[in-house]
């Protein structure tokens, strides 16, 4: 791949990966040439309290503004986190007095694991998972928790039954905080070989302070991961947070990258793997065994993986090259990443929920008549001609 990542996004996606060294952050850091871009790109990953700790470890001092401006939201995001750590504690204790098996996913079940603090890996809201016939109960044990569902009717008509999870639960005490109830890991539209079913057969008890939850194995935990962020996230967004638990994941003791490597085979997620762990490499540093990156490397032209690479950097990381025009051209990229054919997924997309969501919210603005879209286009053609330039040659 000819481009390089810019000083301001190594420094902040390096410090995703727990085993950066303070070396490395201050080796980076001095080739920083734009601290105020470095600080937005971390905020936008909510990633400005570690790249702040990073800094500090390292004995970096940035320009005083960025500095301050770092160190008080590193304040505002522990407060958040400890608070947020504290809800958990007390909604799985609810859990656990109603007798509702709850198993915690993503974020919650990673700070159950490495960090109960949930300064390690910040996050706006938890998803937990309970069985269909314990929703009931579950929503009572939320209730008698202090969280409150979302009167939100938009929301509730397009989380409907069928959704893999319950429209959001608020805690008026925390604004901006939530918590989702899952029944199931993905929307009803996907074709992998892997559901609550199995990381229920498999979790282990939670810690303290979360007793009464459950957590997923390692291995699962890590795999549900890279498909939420190939998939449901078309790896165009939550890149840093998805790293970081990846890298953290890696390092608890015990993980099994041939047991990874194994679920993502059986799951039919080799390409969301791939793109995953890929990616963490390229942007983060992130160490994955060359045996177990080649194994998951699906047939595509080395050319077109440069490419597609690069644009989901460039989409993920502002300024760090040309976006793509066109959301035709994006989805066409994702299925060229994911092969969901050769994947053996039973349907080749995965827009009409997003497509759905998008009626809901925008109604008639969410559908372009194609003349305009015409219109559109014909005026980004510099656009298009510098994609191209990136994408495919690096510059």
């Amino acid at each position: 791949m000819a481009s390089t990542p810019t000083a301001e996004a190594r420094l902040v996606f390096r410090v995703a990966d727990p085993a950066a060294t303070a070396a490395e952050v201050g080796t980076l850091a001095a080739e920083v040439a734009d601290w105020t871009r470095a600080a937005q790109l971390a905020d936008a990953e909510m990633a400005t309290a570690s790249v702040w700790r990073a800094l500090r470890g390292a004995g970096v001092t940035p320009p005083a503004t960025v500095g301050e401006h770092l160190r008080r939201a590193t304040m505002v995001s522990d407060f958040r986190m400890q608070r947020l750590a504290q809800r958990l504690a007390e909604t799985t204790a609810a859990f656990g007095a109603a007798g509702v098996p709850v198993l915690l996913l993503k974020g919650a079940a990673l700070g159950a694991l490495v960090d109960p603090t949930f300064r390690a890996r910040p996050m706006s809201d938890l998803d937990v998972l309970v069985r269909p016939g314990d929703v009931p109960a579950a929503i009572a044990a939320l209730a008698a928790a202090g969280w409150h569902q979302t009167a939100d009717e938009a929301v509730h008509e397009m989380v409907g039954e069928a959704h893999h999870h319950l429209p959001p639960f608020l805690d008026p005490r925390l604004p901006g905080t939530r918590i989702e109830l899952h029944v199931a890991l993905f929307s009803e539209d996907h074709s992998f070989r892997v559901d609550e079913h199995d990381l229920l057969r498999d979790a282990r008890p939670a810690p303290p302070p979360f007793n009464g939850a459950l957590v997923p194995t390692p291995e699962h935990l890590m795999l549900h991961a890279c498909i939420h962020f190939a998939w449901q996230h078309t790896l165009l967004f939550g890149s840093w947070r998805t790293f970081r638990l990846v890298g953290a994941v890696a390092g608890v003791p015990g993980f099994s990258w041939e047991r990874f490597l194994a679920l993502a085979r059986t799951a039919r997620a080799v390409t969301s793997a791939y793109w995953t762990l890929r990616l963490a490499q390229r942007l983060c540093g992130l160490s994955v065994p060359a045996p177990v990156l080649a194994a998951l490397t699906p047939p595509t032209p080395a050319f077109l993986r440069a490419a597609i690479e690069r644009h989901i950097i460039a989409a993920n990381v502002p300024g760090e090259g040309t976006a793509s025009p066109s959301l035709g051209l994006s989805r066409l990229l994702w299925r060229a990443a994911l092969r969901p054919r050769w994947s053996g997924h039973r349907t080749p997309a995965r827009w009409a929920n997003d497509d759905r969501w998008a009626r809901a919210l925008q109604g008639e603005d969410a559908h372009e008549p194609l003349w305009d879209r015409v219109r559109r286009h014909s005026r980004s053609v510099g656009q298009w001609r510098d994609f191209v330039r990136f994408a495919f040659f690096g510059r």
